[in-house]
């Protein structure tokens, strides 16, 4: 083969080579951009609310337990005798829900911190359900001859964030209204809110209703854990974005123009949690974690993400106009100088950086029309003249564009993304390997002009 061609192949490599290095560079300060934005997320998390997770209502009722105990004292004069102390032992017994049901509607905007922003939510919520109080609310002595002095009982509720709360919470039990406080009062829940509730007591058992009204603020993803026997949840909002998690999906939603819609059922027999939470409760310990659903409020379109996606094909674009640069300059008897390719390959390594540069302030869709159509009339313009012909600038403007409009398909389409990509390389190879069945290459001399 022609020694001149083989330094052509190899210079051209090296060039891809050198080329990946400026894509690299750019892919650098997406990946710097997008830790400006999530930084500014956790700035405003903390002026603000972040995520959310709540936990409850669990129904406490302190006591105190009086009872006799005796202990071995020696008199003056040496007679060992039982003496009665009297002693008192304070605990919690606490009841977690037999119903409960969350309806929900979200409403989302952003919030921007300079050209940054991020995706915050505000939860408009009831929650509703019953407790069931055994008799004498199920509290036994533990010690032979105590006797039970019942405190005033409460309610408390975990909130991760308590500063997204906005106005005021109401909650009744039985009808009767009674005034949220700061602080759960149970350490297992965490942060939170609680309500007293005076004495409960009642010979007999009893089942008592509840019922609370809840704004909260939150940033992109919302939480919450079922502890009641059964557990009924209806979310919904005008977001056509949602991404559900957690332990548990949703048996029912609807997503679609005007937003989404979830619902779920879940059982204590499906869930750890109203073991997991007692256990933690009895102990005064604070939980772990407990299973959760969740629904996420994703963006459509993370202009970094997308960028940082769009890089990732940057060396096999550069690598693909190489290879129809070659192919003209072999099939039509051109010379082309290294110095042409490494302009071409920069300005293809620049579409990167224009397209995250724009993206940060007009969108990813705007940003990728300005940043495609700037490199591809450029491009067409210089191309024209390298390859002497006005047609073949257009033919190779035209070829760009379908090359950039079937990488914004790969973007665009995130699921299938990589049958998408597969396809696209697999079509370029055998267009390329088409066009050059006939091609002699020991019979090309690269020193003919």
């Amino acid at each position: 083969m022609n020694k001149a061609l083989i330094l052509k192949i190899l210079g051209m490599l090296g060039l891809i080579l050198l080329m990946s290095i400026a894509v690299n560079y750019v892919n650098h300060i997406i990946l710097e951009r997008m830790q400006y934005q999530n930084q500014v997320k956790r700035d405003i998390a903390r002026s603000s609310a972040g995520q959310q997770t709540i936990t409850g209502p669990v129904l406490a009722i302190p006591y105190t337990e009086e009872y006799t105990d005796y202990i071995d004292e020696v008199t003056p004069k040496g007679v060992s005798v039982k003496k009665p102390v009297t002693k008192r032992v304070t605990s919690t017994h606490y009841i977690l829900p037999e119903r409960l049901q969350l309806s929900g509607q979200f409403d989302n905007e952003y919030k921007k911190l300079g050209i940054y922003k991020a995706l915050m939510y505000q939860l408009g919520g009831s929650i509703n359900g019953s407790f069931r109080i055994p008799a004498d609310n199920y509290i036994q002595a533990k010690h032979k001859g105590g006797i039970i002095t019942l405190h005033d009982a409460y309610i408390g509720i975990g909130i991760s964030d308590t500063r997204g709360i906005t106005g005021k919470p109401t909650f009744s039990l039985n009808g009767k209204e009674y005034k949220f406080e700061q602080g759960s009062q149970i350490k297992s829940l965490g942060k939170g809110i609680h309500a007293n509730l005076g004495k409960l007591m009642s010979p007999q058992a009893q089942q008592v209703r509840f019922a609370i009204n809840l704004n909260l603020l939150g940033m992109e993803h919302f939480s919450f854990t079922p502890i009641a026997e059964t557990n009924s949840i209806q979310l919904s909002s005008d977001w056509q974005h949602p991404h559900f998690s957690g332990s548990f999906l949703p048996l029912k939603k609807a997503i679609g123009a005007d937003g989404f819609k979830g619902e779920w059922a879940i059982s204590s027999l499906s869930s750890s949690n109203q073991g997991t939470l007692i256990n933690h409760l009895g102990s005064n310990q604070k939980i772990g974690s407990l299973e959760t659903l969740s629904v996420g409020f994703v963006e459509p379109i993370n202009v970094y993400s997308q960028a940082d996606r769009a890089t990732k094909y940057g060396l096999m674009f550069i690598g693909l106009t190489f290879v129809g640069f070659f192919l003209f300059e072999v099939l039509k008897q051109l010379r082309i100088h290294p110095a042409q390719y490494t302009l071409v390959g920069l300005s293809m390594a620049m579409f990167y950086l224009l397209l995250v540069s724009f993206a940060e302030m007009i969108g990813f869709a705007s940003a990728y029309l300005i940043a495609s159509s700037a490199c591809i009339v450029l491009l067409g313009y210089y191309l024209s003249f390298v390859l002497k012909s006005i047609l073949h600038g257009l033919t190779f403007a035209g070829l760009l564009t379908a090359l950039y409009g079937a990488l914004y398909g790969i973007l665009a389409s995130e699921d299938n993304a990589l049958i998408m990509g597969s396809l696209l390389v697999f079509g370029l190879l055998a267009a390329t390997m088409v066009i050059t069945r006939k091609v002699d290459w020991y019979a090309i001399n690269m020193q003919k002009s």
